[in-house]
């Protein structure tokens, strides 16, 4: 029978080997944008590196800084728990990484920008001769976001329809792919966001774009 010292040396063994090979583990995708964060919202830190686009067409590398700050809806007089994300030069920033995404030139659709209210809204895209259609379909109070291009259609998610507001802040492709990718801010409730990726070289059998990121926060 093994020996309990020796069971020891073997789980450290275990543990070891995979602190050694955790840095070249892929990591999941990330989304953010600048702005003021409840703390326990922002899971970033100062120096930490993402994309953010630029005045043109293009990707660039930025840095965030994030400094704590008075959160006027949670905070005490004397309190400061909220996170301010900001990027030295650039204002109202969005904010992504992941390992298909480069720094360099995308490709817009056309539009590259839509705002959604269900039940009745829809936006249609077009990128590379291909047409993408964006719409919802909806039962009583709940709706859900349809992606469709030619013979295939997605579901992206299902909705409470009070008081709520859908937006496609980009369009276009992200991945280099010649597929259209979304970054979509898709608030569940009125007292939400939820800036989310979407993207098609992670998208499985059958569908069009799968989400590799979102980044849910709460307001008052």
């Amino acid at each position: 029978m093994e020996s309990n010292d020796y069971r020891l040396e073997r789980w450290l063994a275990i543990l070891l080997s995979l602190l050694f090979f955790l840095p070249f583990v892929a990591r999941a995708d990330e989304i953010a944008y600048t702005g003021l964060f409840h703390g326990e919202e922002m899971p970033y830190r100062t120096g930490e590196e993402f994309l953010t686009f630029t005045n043109g067409s293009g990707l660039v590398p930025v840095k965030i800084a994030v400094t704590i700050e008075e959160d006027p809806i949670v905070d005490n007089e004397g309190e400061k728990t909220g996170k301010l994300v900001s990027v030295p030069g650039v204002e109202d920033a969005t904010l992504i990484r992941g390992k298909n995404l480069h720094p360099g030139k995308v490709t817009r659709a056309q539009p590259d920008f839509a705002e959604l209210t269900p039940p009745v809204s829809k936006a249609t895209f077009q990128l590379g001769g291909r047409r993408y259609d964006l719409s919802y379909r909806c039962r009583g109070e709940q709706c859900t976001l349809v992606l469709a291009s030619g013979d295939v259609s997605q579901e992206l998610g299902t909705f409470e329809t009070h008081d709520l507001a859908h937006t496609i802040t980009f369009a276009g492709d992200l991945d280099h792919d010649g597929r259209l990718d979304l970054i979509a801010d898709l608030p569940r409730h009125y007292n939400e966001g939820r800036p989310t990726l979407w993207l098609s070289s992670a998208a499985g059998e059958g569908q069009l774009v799968a989400m590799t990121a979102e980044l849910p926060t709460t307001g008052c």
